[in-house]
């Protein structure tokens, strides 16, 4: 085979590839295209908002994800609801100036031709190279183009008063009743980066 067919053949295939995966995620996730009312082509979404504690602490967050296709349905009486499962990662910053990255893991719920009013479940998790891998989980339904969050109170089985993380994943404190919330808009990690500054600069 000529190198010119060989070449045109393998870029044809990859296109061939592309198309089937976006039809794929077209037919059994259509919202990944419009994700909290936005055009997303790429199939991610990002955010970023101030994580605040009923205690009165601040924490910038960011996320990125994008849907994996590992879901089912859940029901809800008799009635079917479409299950996405989603991939990203998340970045936390305090006012102290610490960074702490995660990975993402978790689902959409009732989301079909668009997320308006869909349940959303993160867990964020220590990368796999940390050895301890300390978690916590971000609960919410998206409103519009906004997702309002709120940790469940798990946050703060691994994160201390001071904004630092438990030495081990074996928490052992007196669970804590506070609780922490956030509501994420469309952002970038350059938008996180200015979060954490007006943060250290409080």
């Amino acid at each position: 085979m000529a190198p010119g067919k060989l070449r045109f053949g393998c870029v044809g295939g990859l296109l061939f590839g592309i198309a089937v995966v976006l039809a794929v995620y077209g037919l059994l996730a259509p919202w990944s295209y419009r994700i909290g009312g936005r055009f997303t082509p790429l199939m991610r979404w990002e955010g970023v908002g101030r994580l605040r504690d009923s205690a009165g602490h601040s924490y910038g967050l960011y996320v990125s994800f994008y849907p994996w296709l590992r879901g089912g349905a859940s029901r809800i009486g008799n009635a079917p609801r479409p299950r996405t499962s989603l991939r990203g990662t998340a970045l936390v910053c305090t006012a102290a100036g610490t960074k702490y990255p995660f990975s993402l893991s978790g689902e959409m719920d009732g989301a079909w031709l668009r997320t308006d009013g869909a349940e959303i479940h993160f867990t964020l998790a220590e990368p796999r190279t940390s050895g301890i891998r300390r978690h916590f989980s971000l609960h919410g339904i998206w409103n519009g183009p906004e997702l309002p969050l709120d940790d469940h109170k798990s946050m703060f089985m691994y994160f201390l008063q001071d904004g630092t993380l438990t030495p081990s994943r074996s928490y052992t404190s007196p669970v804590p009743e506070k609780h922490a919330t956030a509501t994420l808009s469309w952002g970038g990690e350059g938008d996180f980066e200015s979060l954490c500054k007006t943060l250290q600069s409080r």
